[in-house]
């Protein structure tokens, strides 16, 4: 198992690492759009496992309309700009008219329960790594962002894995991710942080732009790390409550699309928020 962890984990950096290097914005965002398609599906599966089967094509149709309302947003399209402030109500409306007119409305409201919660669960999370990719100043793009954000959260990941099977002895939540511990958090977080400062003193504390100082990287380092970790037991929650072991196949060794980005799309947000807002005051 430890084996295809490692050989699928290193194949998802050298990914990241080809499209970072190689790839134009549009492929980027292209791959992101499949990843996300893969998540809808997956997020679908596991909501109707629950018992609340989520409608898969009205989802899917609302995550992909949101993301690309996200991601065209100030492009002069009168409207696709609109899209992201309306698609609260699009998404009432598309959801509970899938279920209205439906002839079994037995099921309507695990139907509508499931629907919202993997609409927002997907698309609230991963758009901001499309913000991200759209936030770098003049002109280069976010992907420099993105690949420190990446590395600084699976870098958490992987300090926490080693160094909690090598010391892990207290429990962090048993009832829901039995193999996490205290020991392993913090040396998840440790490593993030070292890692945090350690790319920002390579980009020169310039990514995609933007300036940072070598507080940030502490700062970032930490924070991503923690929410990170949330969003991993935030997934582990709802698998449990859905009483599957893995998100999906697709992944030999780590499961599918959501548990390797569990830890991403919950701790993402957090550095698009602190470059809006805590690198220029609140």
């Amino acid at each position: 198992m430890l084996k295809y962890r490692v050989l699928t984990g290193a194949g998802f950096l050298s990914l990241v690492a080809g499209l970072y290097i190689w790839g134009p914005t549009s492929l980027v965002a292209l791959v992101l759009l499949g990843v996300t398609v893969l998540a809808v599906l997956e997020m679908v599966q596991m909501m109707t496992t629950a018992g609340y089967p989520a409608l898969k094509w009205t989802s899917l149709a609302a995550v992909l309309l949101w993301i690309a309302g996200v991601y065209f947003a100030g492009s002069g399209c009168r409207v696709m700009d609109s899209v992201p402030q309306f698609m609260p109500v699009i998404v009432v409306w598309a959801v509970t008219l899938g279920c209205l007119f439906r002839k079994d409305q037995s099921q309507s409201l695990a139907k509508l329960t499931g629907s919202f919660l993997t609409i927002v669960y997907v698309a609230g999370l991963i758009q901001f790594m499309f913000m991200l990719l759209n936030s770098g100043q003049g002109d280069q793009d976010g992907r420099s962002l993105l690949l420190y954000g990446i590395l600084v959260i699976k870098f958490t990941d992987m300090g926490a894995y080693f160094v909690g099977s090598a010391m892990g002895k207290h429990k962090m939540i048993p009832t829901i991710s039995p193999a996490k511990t205290w020991e392993g958090v913090v040396g998840g977080v440790v490593v993030a942080t070292c890692v945090s400062s350690l790319l920002m003193f390579l980009y020169g504390y310039q990514m995609s732009g933007i300036s940072f100082s070598a507080l940030d990287g502490l700062v970032l380092g930490v924070s991503l790390a923690v929410m990170g970790v949330v969003g991993d037991l935030v997934e582990s929650m709802l698998k449990r409550a859905a009483g599957v072991k893995d998100s999906g196949s697709w992944l030999k060794g780590m499961g599918g699309i959501l548990d390797v980005l569990d830890s991403l799309i919950f701790a993402l947000p957090v550095l698009y928020i602190y470059i809006h807002w805590g690198l220029n005051g609140l």
